[in-house]
């Protein structure tokens, strides 16, 4: 923060202060808007870059009042518009209609847009150790009467409901509830300015420690539009124009927007393989305090200030700076008075003149109050991206208040390449608030990306929603974005999917080899490369590890080059053995006999069992029978995996040629391997299973006791029974939640497993015979893709970075979520009734209710009709879920009111939470009215 200037230290000093915060630089890396003519950044930079202005011009109408001469003077009304401002998607982010039209539109845009730039930024604050934070503001939009004027007709509607619901207090904490945030949120109110002092205090709360990941930024949205009214001498232009800096300038337009950035701290950014959009060098706010005309002018001295205190914190030459987006109201006042402070700022520095562009967005888009700032910002890391200036539009002539060609300035008017120099490419964008609140920030083009790591020659790709129609647009739309504009490596792709999106209920994969192959199978549904899960993800599903030993198999080629758990595993067996040359003469296809077809059989099971274990998918439970016994003692760490190894090894050559018979046949009688087997697993020095056994032996799970004992191991492993089989097979598929996954090579347990009469068709087994991969049985690698994407389409968390080979991936820009909008609006007196003659399926705000009499079979109906009031559907079923319909407390409170005005009954929010379905309630009405 700048001190005052009577107290201000001399720059030597503010240089040497400022050097301590060397290696303090935050990253942007996300963003996210609506602007006028532009729902994303994507849109805003192709608007900026052709000199698209999007500010709507009404007719011209006559200013109020009468001049002295009798002169009627008239204005051109103007606004930059949102594309319908009133639609939301309330399902995605879990409110009821009722409670969707009772949140401002200002509010919910802000939320929208705060998890698109999660999105954009690839971070999901629900899977992430980060701390995340949000600083924004809003501004006075006029929501908040029209409910108050309405309310008679909203029924249940409080003071608080549309405190809650319209009042900047709870515009930030909101995103905060609903995304997840546990970090500041933080409410910024400074007038035009509070976008940008919003960016201020997020830099300072990354520094600080306060948080790990901010957003910030600020809205501005009014619905119905706002009607900016010209007043002669005012800010608002007559001529509807925005003429930043020209000689015709006649004041600002008003317009609506919202903009957020995503801030990091850059080291933290670029050691996640965050995609940093560009450096902030630096901040700086002040206030004009006195100095100044009046309350409302603004202040040479103060802006100079401000932008000085940035440049020094930056530890930047003002000289080094090739772009300014200007505050640029195009007031007669403002401009002349922005120019000269910045002019006094860079001066320093540098004698130079006409070096450094500037303009101002507000030319384009209008004057977005509180979220202009954010508007200028964002428009320039989208001239840094892209290395080009857009131009500054409606400049003609200079304002002749102010010598550009003595100045360091010149107004850019076309699309201008942006030319490097000995420094990287910076500028800085100001944002100045009615009131004397002043910032500025200094930014400078991203650091280079290093080089994509080898990434396997498979990958899988990931998507999920919260509906299907959801799920199915997000495939086109990444389809699209694969096709026309690839973004990168498709490894990074799939990491940008895996960790940089939310996970939600509806799910889909498919295992690609590259960008074509992925836009097939996003694109052509009846290939069936695409997988959409039948049923919604689950949070408490278990895996089960099924090893039979089953000899036969050697090792995977594509398993042992890109996964490099499998790897270090087989490694790792072939070295117990003293086999270690053997391994990469199997991998190159040689026949694996003798001792090296034991171990290779062995360590095919216990490397994908690791490989398993590495990507997140921990066993809740292991049968095995056979050989595969040894391999579960691995897996358990009863044995240490060499001593399993050399158990297997010694076990064959005591026992000769029939071992590998008598391992899978069984050998009843002969006692004396079952005694030998057991006497080498004693000395193998076992201990406690870390995961519960179930042994064929035994045909359920193991005790402790039994576990602890070589005999059980031993017989588990030479004398399986298939009737004990079945019925420790029936065992584990009497947890309809637990997958089976089998390791071996045969799937001859899972195959056992689809003959029980406990398995039914909602039961999990793994590897399916028939599945994604089945067009790629050369290579193991995609297979297990292909089984890892099922396995999290049933809700099992995925450690992404293990199926990478904890290679280093990078985050990449594909497009954010579809959402799925519907109009939520409570329109004022005068729109009321023509709006629902437009909207016939919109329900009234207010239906009466029946009272009760003609016997119960009327409570369930009536209890339908007032959740459907209460939460504002047209109609609600019988089973539906109160919370997952978007109820919360305090709906359920209004919902127990309106109940106990209907029946005689004493109910409260306890019971809503122990029957959330109307028909449960309807219950429990129906038992309290018996008694």
């Amino acid at each position: 923060m700048v001190t005052p200037t009577s107290a201000r230290p001399d720059e030597s000093d503010r240089t040497e202060a400022a050097a301590s915060g060397t290696g303090q630089q935050i990253a942007i890396i996300g963003m996210a808007c609506r602007y006028p003519g532009a729902d994303s950044p994507e849109a805003f930079w192709r608007n900026l870059a052709d000199g698209v202005g999007s500010v709507t011009r009404f007719p011209a109408v006559p200013v109020p009042g009468t001049r002295a001469d009798g002169a009627v003077q008239q204005y051109t009304p103007a606004r930059g518009l949102l594309t319908d401002p009133g639609h939301f998607d309330a399902g995605y982010f879990g409110y009821s209609p009722r409670e969707a039209r009772l949140i401002s539109p200002q509010q919910r845009l802000f939320l929208e847009c705060a998890a698109q730039a999660l999105e954009d930024a690839g971070q999901d604050p629900a899977r992430s150790t980060a701390t995340f934070g949000i600083y924004g503001g809003g501004t006075d939009n006029g929501y908040g009467q029209i409910l108050r004027e309405r309310r008679h007709e909203l029924p249940g509607v409080t003071d608080w409901d549309i405190l809650l619901g319209t009042a900047p207090d709870y515009q930030v904490s909101r995103v905060a509830y609903k995304l997840g945030f546990t970090g500041p949120a933080i409410t910024v109110q400074t007038a035009c300015s509070t976008s940008l002092v919003a960016v201020h205090m997020a830099v300072q709360g990354l520094l600080s420690g306060d948080c790990d990941v901010a957003l910030a930024g600020a809205a501005a949205v009014h619905v119905p539009d706002k009607e900016s009214q010209y007043t002669p001498g005012g800010i608002i232009s007559a001529r509807g124009e925005c003429r930043t800096f020209d000689a015709a300038a006649d004041g600002t337009v008003g317009g609506d927007g919202v903009g957020i950035v995503v801030l990091k701290r850059l080291a933290d950014a670029q050691a996640d393989g965050d995609r940093v959009l560009a450096v902030l060098r630096g901040t700086a706010v002040n206030n004009d305090g006195a100095h100044r005309v009046g309350y409302t002018a603004p202040s040479i001295e103060g802006q100079t200030a401000v932008i000085r205190e940035a440049q020094l914190v930056a530890q930047v030459d003002a000289g080094t700076i090739g772009y300014v987006e200007a505050h640029g109201t195009a007031t007669p006042v403002g401009d002349p008075i922005e120019l000269s402070a910045l002019t006094e700022a860079f001066r320093r520095d540098t004698d130079r003149t006409g070096y450094c562009w500037i303009g101002s967005v507000k030319t384009n888009i209008g004057h977005t109050d509180a979220a202009a700032g954010a508007a200028g910002l964002i428009k320039t890391v989208l001239a840094l991206q892209h290395r080009s200036i857009p131009p500054s539009l409606n400049y003609e002539k200079p304002n002749p208040q102010f010598d550009f060609d003595a100045s360091p300035f010149r107004v850019v008017t076309r699309l201008t390449p942006w030319t490097a120099g000995d420094t990287p490419r910076r500028a800085a964008v100001s944002a100045f608030g009615i009131g004397g609140t002043n910032t500025h920030v200094i930014l400078e083009e991203a650091p280079p990306r290093p080089a994509p790591s080898p990434a396997a020659p498979h990958q899988l790709l990931v998507l999920s929603a919260k509906t299907s129609p959801a799920l199915t647009d997000m495939a086109g739309r990444l389809a699209t974005r694969l096709r026309d504009a690839p973004p990168g490596d498709l490894a990074d792709v799939a990491w940008t999917l895996q960790t940089g999106r939310r996970e939600h209920e509806h799910r889909a994969y498919a295992v690609v080899r590259d960008a074509d192959d992925a836009v097939r199978a996003l694109t052509e549904p009846a290939a069936g490369q695409l997988v959409t899960s039948a049923s919604k993800a689950s949070e408490h599903r278990e895996a089960a590890f099924l090893f039979t030993g089953a000899t036969g198999r050697t090792l995977s080629r594509s398993l042992y080059d890109a996964g490099a758990a499998y790897r270090t595993a087989v490694d790792a067996c072939f070295a117990a053995a003293g086999l270690t040359d053997d391994v990469h003469a199997l991998l190159d296809g040689r026949a694996a006999t003798g001792d090296s077809a034991l171990v290779a059989a062995f360590a095919h099971e216990y490397a994908l069992a690791m490989t398993w274990i590495r990507w997140g998918i921990r066993p809740a439970s292991v049968l095995a029978t056979g050989t595969g016994v040894a391999v579960a003692a691995a897996v358990t760490k009863v044995l240490q995996v060499a001593d399993a190894v050399r158990l297997t090894v010694e076990h064959a050559r005591r026992s000769g040629p029939s071992a590998g018979a008598s391992q899978h046949s069984g050998g009843a009688g002969d006692e004396v391997l079952v005694r030998d087997y057991a006497e080498l697993f004693r000395e193998a020095a076992p201990g406690e299973p870390r995961v519960p056994l179930v042994f064929a032996a035994l045909g359920r799970r193991l005790t402790p006791q039994e576990a602890a004992d070589p005999l059980n191991w031993a017989r588990a492993a030479l004398q399986p029974d298939p009737d004990l089989l079945g019925r420790a097979l029936s065992a584990l598929l009497a947890d309809p939640r637990l997958v089976l996954l089998d390791m071996s090579a045969d799937r001859s347990l899972l195959a056992a497993a689809r003959t029980r009469p406990e398995h039914t068709p909602s039961h999990l087994l793994l590897p399916e015979p028939h599945g994604p991969d089945a067009d790629l049985p050369a290579d193991d690698f995609a297979a297990a893709l292909g089984t890892l994407g099922r396995l999290w389409s049933a809700g099992f968390p995925v450690r992404w970075r293990h199926v990478h080979g904890g290679a280093p991936r990078v985050l990449l820009p594909l497009p954010t979520y579809p959402f799925a909008r519907d109009r939520f609006i409570v329109d004022p007196v005068a729109q009321a009734d023509r709006q629902q003659d437009e909207n016939p399926g919109e329900p009234r705000p207010h239906q009466p209710v029946d009272q009760p009499g003609g016997g119960r079979g009327k409570i369930l109906p009536t209890v339908l009709r007032l959740y459907a009031e209460i939460l504002g559907f047209p109609e609600v079923g019988p089973s539906d879920d109160f919370f997952e319909l978007g109820g919360d407390s305090l709906i359920a409170a209004r919902l127990t009111e309106r109940i106990r005005e209907v029946y005689p009954v004493d109910i409260d929010v306890l019971s809503v939470f122990e029957a959330p379905a109307p028909a449960e309630l309807a219950a429990v009405i129906e038992e309290l009215l018996a008694r």
